[in-house]
């Protein structure tokens, strides 16, 4: 994967404030040790974990700010499986075009490279 791409994601699960930064999570080190797939099924189901989070926190104080923190967090891991998710799919397309392009295994004539006889 592109590092623009993994630069891009990672910046989704920072948060700046001030001089102090916040990483929701280390992509980069994720995707060094995972295959991307895994990484978006692990984000999938981060982001299922918040969301019954926020389903307590509304239910128990909607007014409680920590629900602010929270659905910002949720937007920020959405984006960046967005992101991770595009990428994969553009790559996908990409194999399956060199593939349909590179599977012509016989001469433009019809004969094959090689014969039997």
């Amino acid at each position: 994967m592109k590092i623009e791409i993994i630069t891009e994601a990672q910046d989704y699960l920072t948060v700046i404030y001030g001089d102090r930064r916040r990483r929701i999570l280390n992509i980069m080190v994720l995707l060094e040790n995972h295959p991307t797939e895994a990484v978006i099924r692990f984000m999938k189901s981060l982001l299922r974990e918040k969301e019954k989070m926020l389903r307590k926190y509304i239910l128990r104080d909607k007014t409680d700010p920590r629900l602010d923190d929270l659905v910002a967090v949720m937007f920020r891991i959405y984006m960046c499986i967005q992101v991770l998710e595009s990428e994969v799919t553009s790559s996908n397309e990409l194999i399956k075009q060199g593939a349909t392009e590179g599977s012509g295994l016989s001469g433009g004539d019809g004969s094959s490279h090689c014969s039997s006889r």
